[in-house]
């Protein structure tokens, strides 16, 4: 028996885990990141449909949200260990137990794929097509151009879109999804899945009435931004405090109605000001009605 299989049997049995570095796994995308201890939470959660179905990414926002891993990848192995066979739980208790340098490997679902490819302009086409047919079924890839950045690339037409830039569009829109890739940048990675016919994961209706020319679906909330009143305390620090002063400009102090739908921000009048997670929105308690 070897030391990963010997390993595996201990946890499977219940038994204290001793995280060594087994047979190496070095296939698939890797995250590694350092916990100083072992209380210290890492921002990353974990599903599984079913017993026997793999464990997979379901929220990545933490220590790992920087690494190659992303929402929707396979959980390949944690720390050497490879988790094929382990339930959920077993996955996370890895993960609490571990301290110092913790390394998780993901990679595509069976049946799906990992792409990734290089956009040089926020305008620059992608040459890939998102369909949802009623809103309650998930995104899906209906088009992939032959020059399109996606052409080489693993994803097939049907599939269904996990995640965007490790942002989960499971409670999004065909548009909203689309517009992931046009406002992005660089590096874009698409996570997809086979295609299934579950129904899509109902979003709450918020009852939020949207600023004029924006869709319903989203949620008001708080933007903090550079307005007079940060203006004011950065002049009046750099008179008191030299160049220090101009510290204020990254915690800006104005705050203004904000309305979130999917990754967009916009104000009160329709237009968009920053995009989310990036730029600060807080959602409020009670959703406003706009008329």
């Amino acid at each position: 028996m070897t030391v990963q299989e010997d390993i595996k049997k201990e946890a499977a049995d219940g038994g204290e885990v001793a995280f060594a570095v087994a047979e190496p796994l070095t296939s698939g995308f890797t995250g590694t990141v350092f916990k100083e201890s072992k209380d210290q939470t890492v921002g990353i959660a974990f599903k599984q449909e079913h017993p026997d179905h793999p464990v997979t990414i379901s929220r990545n926002t933490g220590l790992f949200a920087n690494t190659d891993l992303k929402v929707g990848m396979e959980v390949e192995s944690i720390n050497g260990v490879s988790i094929d066979g382990f339930t959920r739980l077993k996955a996370i208790g890895f993960i609490k137990e571990a301290e110092g340098q913790v390394t998780v490997v993901g990679k595509a679902v069976k049946g799906g794929a990992v792409a990734v490819v290089f956009k040089e302009s926020k305008d620059q086409k992608c040459g890939i097509t998102f369909k949802q047919d009623v809103p309650t079924e998930p995104v899906t890839v209906s088009k992939i151009g032959e020059d399109g950045l996606f052409a080489n690339s693993d994803l097939k037409v049907g599939m269904e879109v996990i995640s965007v830039n490790n942002i989960a569009v499971d409670d999004m829109d065909k548009h909203q999804a689309i517009a992931l890739l046009k406002d992005a940048e660089g590096k874009i990675v698409v996570v997809g899945a086979p295609a299934t016919n579950r129904p899509k994961k109902a979003a709450a209706s918020t009852g939020a009435t949207p600023p004029p020319g924006v869709e319903a679906g989203g949620e008001w909330g708080k933007n903090k931004f550079m307005g007079e009143q940060t203006k004011m305390l950065m002049c009046f620090g750099c008179l008191c405090f030299g160049l220090p002063g101009l510290c204020v400009c990254f915690c800006p102090q104005d705050d203004r109605d904000a309305y979130k739908l999917g990754n967009a921000i916009y104000d009160a009048s329709g237009n968009r000001v920053g995009t989310y997670p990036g730029d600060n929105w807080i959602p409020t308690r009670n959703q406003m009605q706009r008329t």
